[in-house]
């Protein structure tokens, strides 16, 4: 496993604002773990001893419905903690692998908390995170309704990863994530066909591209009012 350095952790907004000492004491704990795209990180049910922060690339966290469907909650990324909680010694709620070839900062969980309760700044970063999370469900339970279209839902959920993972371009907002149908149809709970057929209304409204896995949003502005609109 390869260490970490203090200006490897400065550029994470979760340690941005850490005391050099405690980054300095962070990089003689925590280890850089590499996993190729689709690895296990861990699974529902796991004990977890170890904090996961994402370091490169982006990680999927989902759950397992009882047909055997797959439903994914978070997509997250560099300085994002990927467990569903810390303080409690309790197993995983979720499962977690890696969107694509990907590595992991990696330190033990007690060591971490310790940490953290000697520094404010990771503190409010980590309460921050876990706040963030939190809206994000709820928006997702509010999304999830049966009375909002399926082409308003795939909208918003598009909106959201704009937000999120998007950089602006000559063609409008570009998500930098390879994105399937697939991986669409399993962040909205819904069937492949249907969010296929949504995603090429989306496309001939001008509202979104959809071209070799990469997803465009000409005018985000514009997107939002459709989904956002009665």
């Amino acid at each position: 496993m390869q260490s970490v350095s203090v200006e490897n952790l400065r550029k994470m907004d979760l340690f941005k604002n850490a005391s050099e000492r405690t980054l300095t004491e962070i990089c003689r704990l925590a280890r850089i773990k590499r996993y190729p795209k689709g690895s296990y990180l861990f699974m529902d049910k796991d004990p977890l001893d170890s904090v996961f922060i994402g370091f490169s690339g982006n990680f999927i966290l989902y759950k397992i419905g009882d047909k055997g469907n797959k439903r994914i909650i978070f997509i997250l990324g560099e300085g994002q903690i990927l467990n569903d909680q810390l303080t409690k010694d309790l197993p995983s709620v979720i499962n977690c692998e890696s969107f694509e070839d990907s590595s992991v900062l990696a330190i033990g969980k007690g060591a971490f908390l310790d940490i953290i309760s000697r520094d404010f700044h990771i503190m409010q970063a980590v309460l921050n995170q876990y706040t963030l999370k939190l809206r994000r469900t709820f928006r997702q339970l509010k999304n999830s309704s049966t009375s909002v279209g399926m082409d308003k839902k795939v909208a918003a959920k598009i909106y959201a990863l704009g937000r999120q993972y998007g950089s602006r371009t000559d063609r409008g907002i570009l998500i930098n994530l390879p994105l399937t149908v697939t991986h669409m149809s399993e962040m909205l709970g819904a069937q492949r066909e249907t969010v296929s057929r949504t995603m090429k209304k989306l496309a001939g409204s001008k509202l979104i591209i959809y071209e070799q896995r990469k997803i465009i949003v000409p005018d985000i502005e514009l997107l939002a009012d459709f989904y956002k609109k009665e």
